[in-house]
C-alpha cells in the first residue's frame, strides 16, 4: 500500500513540475510583474528579463498575492524601450492583467498602464476615468478606437482586471467574469519609446494622468487568454503564488521522510 501511495505521490509531483515547467515556457507571456519582492528594479518574472524601471513608486508587503507596488499619484514604473515580441511587429492578440486597488477617485484620469504608437497616440492602455470608471481600451492600425468598459470601480478593495483581444472580439472582465465585449477585426501596434514600450502607474505620452492606488500580479501576453486561464491566473497567481521549486523540494522532503 504505501509503495502505491509512494508512486501516486511521486507522479502527482512530477505532474506539478511539469505544469510549473510548461507555464514559465509559455512563449506568448511578455512580461510578468508579480512585485513579490521589495527591488530597487521591478524583476519580470516571465524570465524574458524585461526588468521595470521604478520612478517613485513604494512596493508594499500588502499585496493581493505577495507583494504589490503603490503609486502615489505622481510615480511611475516604465519598461525598456524595444521589446522583442511587442514592439517589433502589429499584433493580432493580446491580453492584459492585473490586480488593482484604489486609494481614492480623484476625478481626473488615472492610468494604470499605457503604450505608445508611431504618432505618439495610445495604441493600448487600461484607465480610470473621472468617475471610477475603468476602460481598457485598443486603437487599432486604421486609427479606430475601441473601449470596453467596466463601471464603478470601488476604492479601497483589490480587483482583478483584465482585457482581451482575440482578433475578432474585444473584451473587458472584472473579478474573472465578461462585463463588457466589442466585435471588431484588425491589428495595432505598440512602438518603442523612450518613456518605455510600456507605462505602469501614468500615462506613457503627456505625463500627466497618474494612478492613485496599488497594482500586482501585472502580465501582458499576445495572444487571448480564455475565460478559464484568467481565472486561474487571477485564483492562482501567474507562476503561483509562492515559489514552485521551493514547494516541490517542501514536497519531496515530505516524501522522504514518510519512506
Amino acid at each position: 500500500m504505501k509503495r502505491v501511495l509512494f508512486l501516486l505521490t511521486f507522479c502527482a509531483v512530477f505532474v506539478l513540475s511539469a505544469n510549473v515547467e510548461a507555464i514559465r515556457n509559455d512563449p506568448d507571456l511578455i512580461i510578468y510583474y508579480s512585485f513579490d519582492k521589495d527591488e530597487k528594479e521591478v524583476t519580470d518574472d516571465s524570465g524574458n528579463g524585461f526588468d521595470g524601471e521604478i520612478s517613485g513608486a513604494e512596493w508594499s508587503k500588502e499585496g493581493k498575492l505577495g507583494g504589490a507596488m503603490e503609486f502615489d499619484g505622481g510615480s511611475a514604473i516604465k519598461t525598456q524601450q524595444d521589446i522583442p515580441g511587442l514592439t517589433d511587429a502589429d499584433l493580432t492578440e493580446m491580453t492584459v492583467e492585473h490586480w488593482v486597488m484604489l486609494s481614492a477617485i480623484t476625478g481626473d484620469t488615472q492610468q494604470v498602464w499605457e503604450a505608445l504608437n508611431a504618432a505618439g497616440a495610445w495604441p493600448a492602455e487600461t484607465f480610470i476615468e473621472g468617475a471610477g470608471t475603468m476602460v481598457f481600451y485598443i486603437y487599432d492600425t486604421k486609427n479606430t478606437e475601441h473601449r470596453t468598459e467596466i463601471p464603478e470601480l470601488p476604492t479601497k478593495k483589490w480587483v482583478h482586471i483584465a482585457g482581451t483581444y482575440d482578433g475578432k472580439v474585444q473584451k473587458s472582465y472584472f473579478n474573472g467574469k465578461v462585463v463588457a465585449e466589442e466585435a471588431w477585426s484588425g491589428k495595432f501596434r505598440i512602438f518603442n519609446a523612450p518613456t518605455g514600450a510600456i507605462a505602469l502607474g501614468k500615462d506613457n505620452e503627456a505625463d500627466i494622468q497618474h494612478l492613485n492606488g496599488f497594482i500586482d500580479e501585472f502580465a501582458f501576453y499576445t495572444r487571448a487568454l480564455s475565460e478559464d486561464e484568467i481565472n486561474a491566473d487571477m485564483n492562482k497567481g501567474v507562476l503561483f503564488a509562492v515559489d514552485p521549486a521551493d514547494k516541490l523540494s517542501t514536497t519531496w522532503a515530505n516524501i522522504k521522510a514518510e519512506y
